[in-house]
């Protein structure tokens, strides 16, 4: 298994609140996300991190996970 890095960001996009990270062992990004909530996940091109939005938020109004491949 790899481990990830995963953190909270919510907010207004002018001033974001993010959480620490923290350190999860899973078998991918999408499976870290999994650990922290359903919402969709999109992975960049590389499959090194993720993020996984509230359906419900825009781009003005944030509530989202970020995950980042650490090894």
């Amino acid at each position: 298994m790899s481990i990830y890095r995963i953190r909270h960001v919510h907010g207004p996009n002018s001033a974001l609140v993010v959480s620490d990270w923290e350190e999860v062992e899973a078998e991918s990004l999408a499976a870290a996300l999994s650990l922290k909530t359903s919402w969709p996940v999109a992975r960049n091109i590389d499959s090194t991190s993720a993020w996984a939005k509230h359906p419900g938020t825009s781009l003005y109004q944030v509530e989202a996970w970020e995950a980042e491949l650490v090894r």
